[in-house]
């Protein structure tokens, strides 16, 4: 080999050498920014729980008496608009089996009009995207026994894979399957699996952590734009305002609902009345 020759040959073994390098510094970047990322993650939703209880104590009792006053009215107002129908006095049990009724036909009826909507676009959803199946479910528990947060090995550890946990719930009930295969290539090989030296493997590590880290940002993201969020960034203030103004704006909406309520049972007597006059 000539002198030439060698200094070439040792140019490319120096070039690859740089390359390698790089790519490893690149990798160790991503990790070390994915634990600072999930460290940030775990530390908001730790601190957010705390508000929740707050306000789960302070206004929980009075938004679930909305929700369900809110559930009576919406039934109170389906029976009257049936028996506005109908000719003769139905009983509430007779209106509510109505109801469930014209629910399960129209249930029904979206669901075939879909799949026939599917037949004749020739072009189904693709099967990594529908929700359920054997193929999910079965790709969904192979990642649970990689990533379950039993398995941990520490706190950091426990974090890291309670994150990634619900990263996988989320695209188990979206029916993504390319996600959950994405995490299992992630956890299935330690990080020792990309030595000796794999450009290809490195490369593909790197883009799978540059996909997890924008996934988890966005969801730190969420969790800082939500109430809670604002309610932890700001003063003492701000949450005593907070509290009074839903305090407020609940008790009226309840009173709201009870004023329909009673309006609504006052509306469906008269009805039935009218109804029985008419019959008799």
């Amino acid at each position: 080999m000539t002198s030439e020759q060698q200094n070439s040959s040792r140019q490319l073994a120096l070039t690859d050498e740089l390359r390698r390098v790089r790519l490893e510094l690149d990798l160790a970047h991503w990790n070390l920014s994915l634990a600072a990322l999930r460290s940030e993650l775990t530390g908001e939703e730790e601190a957010q729980r705390s508000v929740k209880g707050e306000i789960e104590g302070r206004l929980g009792n009075l938004q679930r008496d909305v929700e369900s006053l809110a559930g009576i009215v919406s039934r109170l107002e389906f029976r009257l608009q049936r028996l506005n129908v109908s000719h003769k006095p139905l009983s509430d049990s007779e209106l509510d089996d109505e109801e469930n009724t014209e629910r399960a036909e129209s249930a029904t009826f979206w669901a075939e009009w879909r799949g026939q909507r599917d037949e004749r676009r020739s072009f189904p959803a693709p099967a990594s995207r529908k929700p359920g199946g054997k193929k999910l479910l079965s790709i969904y528990r192979k990642l649970a026994r990689l990533i379950h947060p039993d398995l941990a090995t520490g706190e950091t550890d426990r974090a890291r894979r309670e994150v990634v946990m619900r990263i996988a719930n989320g695209a188990r009930d979206a029916g993504d399957t390319d996600q959950l295969q994405r995490l299992i290539l992630l956890w299935s090989e330690p990080e020792s699996a990309v030595t000796p030296y794999d450009p290809v493997a490195i490369t593909a590590r790197i883009g799978q952590r540059e996909r997890e880290f924008a996934e988890l940002q966005v969801e730190l993201k969420a969790l800082k734009n939500s109430t809670v969020g604002r309610l932890i960034r700001g003063t003492d203030r701000d949450r005593q305002r907070y509290f009074k103004n839903e305090d407020e704006t609940l008790r009226r909406e309840l009173a709201n609902l009870r004023l329909r309520r009673r309006r609504l049972l006052r509306t469906l007597d008269e009805r039935r009345r009218e109804l029985s006059e008419v019959s008799d």
